[in-house]
């Protein structure tokens, strides 16, 4: 990346480059004829004499390298596919499907050094299918029908679906950044157990990100604070506003459809969405770690996004997610506990699991147990078991097993599709794979 480059070191590299020229130029070697015999004398072709000085420019721009070396830009990810096997509500499904152990995605990652100890970051995640096309090629509307029969919402594509970011980091005051930031429940969730947010986590199963009907792992039109770290402890803030300000639209004589208030907009402010806001607290020093997150959501006037159809929310959701883990040696313990409320006491939710990795050479092997308990002491159970057998740092096959009977019904819409009939509470995923990072 020449981008931002100092215009007096690419002077100074030029007039090196000349007097070493020069330098080759002059009686820094004998001269002789071509083809001499005398004992040890150098022959001076033109060919060499062309290719020393080719040698000393390249090796002058690159004593320069420190003025170019400022900003840079970064590509890194995950692909991750292989066979599954699903049961759920008595219907079984097998085939090859994506993102058993992790989330198939590409990362745009870039910073700016400022000087100082500041420099200027930014991320654009792109999470998509590694086995569906037309998954990666969806189209999105703004317009959001007044009755589900008549929807027309469309699937959304694959680019910048992810985290996207820009801001600021500093070791001295912290980072602030702007975007669909990532929640620092996030940060707990994993920390609590070692199967990321895939088959075995219990994610949108036991336990949400927040309250959203799929169960979000951020919010749109946020800001996020991390404070510098002391003793290994930071602290987060985070806020996405509450925006109520938006009217339906006017009906398409085309189509009949009516743009509602919760329809996407580019716009702030011209569509209408729900409020969230977080704290959060995470340590890690030696063989410990934990984190805690406060995550707070006003659905009250708001309708799911694009959701057609949808009755406006009245409640005000808290979740609470707390989580710990221990390493000895090649082995590493983890705690996970999350209670979600509503100020409506609509529901009372308390989850909790214990999980264990243990790793032999290029084998790692986990399992994460626990239950969730609803406000009726109806009780739903998870087990989780998996193996990564690692080919390389970057590349591993994988298994991955996950039990849950949701006997308290607290399984997410994302994974509870009402086009699965059946009544059976049972929900389970088996998974053989590969993944690679790079």
């Amino acid at each position: 990346m020449l981008h931002g480059c100092n215009a007096k070191a690419v002077f100074l590299a030029f007039d090196m480059v000349q007097r070493m020229a020069v330098w080759f130029n002059t009686f820094n070697f004998p001269k002789t004829e071509v083809g001499s015999e005398k004992f040890r004398t150098p022959v001076q072709t033109l060919e060499n004499l062309e290719m020393k000085k080719t040698l000393v420019a390249i090796a002058a721009i690159a004593a320069t390298t420190g003025a170019f070396a400022q900003s840079s830009v970064m590509l890194d990810g995950i692909v991750d596919a292989g066979y599954q096997s699903v049961n759920y509500k008595g219907n079984s499904v097998k085939g090859v499907a994506g993102n058993g152990s992790s989330t198939s995605q590409l990362n745009v990652r870039g910073n700016e050094d400022l000087g100082g100890g500041l420099r200027a970051t930014f991320r654009v995640e792109n999470d998509w299918n590694m086995v569906s096309n037309y998954a990666n090629t969806g189209t999105s509307t703004g317009t959001n029908a007044t009755t589900a029969a008549n929807s027309i919402n469309g699937a959304g594509g694959t680019f910048g679906n992810g985290e996207i970011r820009v801001g600021l980091e500093s070791e001295q005051y912290g980072q602030i950044h702007f975007g669909a930031v990532n929640y620092n429940s996030l940060t707990t969730f994993t920390l609590g157990q070692p199967f990321g947010t895939a088959i075995g986590s219990g994610f949108r199963t036991m336990y949400i990100n927040d309250a959203q009907a799929t169960s979000q792992v951020r919010a749109e039109n946020a800001v996020k604070y991390v404070s510098p770290a002391f003793m290994g402890i930071n602290a987060t803030l985070y806020k996405s506003n509450k925006q109520t300000g938006a009217t339906a639209g006017t009906t398409s004589t085309t189509t009949g459809l009516t743009p509602q208030p919760n329809a996407f907009s580019t716009s702030v402010g011209a569509y209408d969405q729900i409020g969230t806001q977080e704290i959060g607290v995470n340590y890690a020093q030696g063989p410990f770690a934990a984190s805690f997150s406060n995550l707070k959501q006003d659905f009250a006037g708001i309708s799911a996004l694009n959701s057609s159809g949808a009755a406006a929310g009245t409640a005000l959701y808290t979740v609470n997610t707390l989580a710990g883990a221990y390493t000895v040696g090649a082995a590493k313990v983890g705690l996970l506990t999350q209670t979600t409320k509503t100020d409506t006491t609509g529901v009372n939710n308390r989850a909790l699991t214990a999980s264990a990795t243990y790793t032999m050479g290029k084998t790692v092997l986990m399992a994460q147990a626990g239950s969730l308990t609803d406000k009726t002491n109806t009780k739903s159970s998870l087990v989780g078991l998996g193996a990564d057998y690692n080919l390389s740092k970057m590349t591993a096959v994988y298994f991955r097993a996950e039990s849950i009977n949701d006997k308290a019904g607290a399984m997410n819409a994302a994974i509870t599709p009402a086009q699965i009939k059946g009544t059976d509470t049972k929900f389970a995923r088996t998974a053989l794979g590969i993944r690679i990072g790079f």
